[in-house]
């Protein structure tokens, strides 16, 4: 048996059997040799793969009854698979296939290149490792579907036990290459803790009212006051008007007093 192998070719000994109309006859052995092949190096969970059993060389049985190009020659073929899951399953699978003669052959000929038959074969859950062998066969000579001969081919069970054709495979769980789709950051619903509290804007009306120059910036001239830009200057002219005439005002009154007080006392 090939280790981790995907392909066997062994010649084996098998005792075949050939039936007539029914009627068995003697056992007789033959060497044959057959090629195991397995379409895939490693298996894969739930994934099928597909299995040949190929039987040929030269010491295949005759044909026991005449063919005829309407007749076919029908192969089925054992598989045993042995799985390591958890109840280290064992299954047999018979995959079959058939062929008609090109020409006619007569009883003893020898048969033509029998056709190979295929099988599919899917790992279960849990199985790690297949191990597939090539077991019994059988060959089926039919007019139409009509049965008229056959050989049974069977694995001698007592010593020497031949070594059949075996393969090995590894098995493992199918490989997902998507990548994983971004997850949306869920957005906070903000709550009545942490709800920011909305500004009240408050309006404020000020008045503005310009700077009283001091009186050495005042230019006074005589019999008048200084407005600056008089009228053209709107209402805040006025306003520098009206308070340059309480200047003036202030001033004469002040100068009236300090004259009083300069007075020298009559006598």
């Amino acid at each position: 048996m090939l280790s981790s192998a995907t392909a066997d070719t062994k010649t084996v000994n098998y005792i075949c059997k050939p039936h007539l109309n029914g009627a068995p006859g003697t056992d007789v052995d033959y060497d044959v040799t057959v090629a195991l092949n397995s379409s895939v190096t490693a298996g894969t969970i739930n994934t099928g793969f597909t299995a040949t059993v190929a039987l040929g060389g030269t010491a295949l049985p005759p044909a026991p009854v005449a063919l005829e190009t309407t007749h076919s020659i029908q192969v089925l073929t054992e598989i045993e698979i042995k799985g390591n899951g958890g109840a280290a399953a064992i299954a047999t699978v018979t995959p079959s296939a058939s062929v008609a003669p090109a020409a006619p052959i007569s009883i003893g000929g020898a048969l033509p290149a029998l056709p190979t038959p295929t099988a599919t074969i899917t790992p279960s859950t849990g199985t790690t490792q297949l191990i597939l062998t090539a077991k019994n066969f059988t060959l089926r000579l039919m007019n139409g579907t009509t049965e008229t001969a056959k050989f049974v081919c069977t694995l001698p069970t007592t010593a020497p036990l031949p070594t059949p054709a075996s393969a090995t495979l590894s098995v493992s769980t199918a490989s997902t290459s998507q990548s994983p789709s971004a997850t949306p950051t869920p957005t906070p619903t903000p709550s009545a803790s942490n709800t920011p509290t909305p500004r009240v804007t408050r309006t404020v009306t000020e008045t503005a009212t310009a700077d009283v120059p001091d009186d050495d910036q005042v230019e006074t001239p005589d019999g008048g006051v200084a407005t600056g830009g008089g009228g053209m200057l709107g209402p805040d002219g006025r306003v520098f008007v009206l308070t340059g005439s309480a200047i003036v005002l202030a001033a004469g009154v002040g100068g009236l007093m300090l004259r009083s007080r300069r007075r020298p006392q009559q006598g």
